[in-house]
């Protein structure tokens, strides 16, 4: 079993020592809004290099050691969709212990940059190659019932959304808690060669929650 979390930090750096703290026993994590990490942090996890910038911080991480994590650099990637100002992700080739190659995407978009995510999927899937299967994992800032093409489109390029179908957001702003969370703005997808295997859920209850007013998304991947 592979397991990989997904999660919009929040950009607080007290997440990266809940990351650590709670979820030691994970194989990979794919971040969204992830601030610069701490250094004790930082020395027990595969963090990659950076540099960590302020915005459209979306990191690829290795957690347990038992897999290894080869990070793509995609520099020309942003040429192949409309100008936008969508959020690069970060794609990365994850080895797992069994010796399966998946390539792994953390993802960031708005409401009105999310329906690029299928083009840019598709110079990704280019770039790595056809055959490698994909999880696809973030905060698209995007409701399940909404007027948009971004479910639709990921599904016919061969990226069904798997899960979860709960809400993974509250909003402070509204003086929400967990406990009032109503929207969905997370979601995974992944490659129809693997999606029997994989499994999602979110971790939504509210004294699991977290320190980001995004909850954290659970993907486990079954051996073949």
């Amino acid at each position: 079993m592979t397991t990989i979390l997904c999660w919009n930090m929040q950009r607080k750096r007290e997440g990266w020592r809940f990351l650590y703290e709670r979820h030691s026993d994970a194989d990979v994590a794919l971040l969204q809004e992830a601030c610069t990490p701490p250094d004790e942090v930082a020395d027990k996890l595969d963090v990659g290099l950076g540099p960590w910038p302020r915005s459209c911080s979306e990191v690829v991480v290795g957690i347990s050691g038992n897999v290894t994590v080869e990070r793509i650099s995609l520099p020309d990637l942003r040429a192949s969709v409309a100008p936008s100002d969508i959020c690069i992700p970060s794609v990365a080739i994850v080895t797992t212990a069994e010796g399966e190659r998946l390539g792994v995407v953390a993802a960031e978009a708005s409401h009105r940059t999310s329906p690029d995510l299928p083009k840019l999927m598709q110079a990704i899937q280019q770039h790595c190659g056809v055959d490698l299967p994909f999880i696809v994992g973030g905060d698209l800032t995007t409701w399940w019932d909404s007027n948009t093409t971004v479910f639709a489109d990921m599904m016919r390029m061969g990226l069904p959304l798997i899960g979860p179908h709960t809400a993974t957001f509250y909003s402070p702003l509204n003086r929400q808690t967990p406990s009032d969370a109503e929207l969905q703005l997370d979601y995974v997808f992944t490659s129809r060669s693997i999606a029997h295997r994989i499994t999602v859920r979110a971790l939504n209850g509210v004294d699991e929650w977290g320190p980001s007013d995004h909850c954290r998304l659970l993907i486990e991947v079954a051996e073949r």
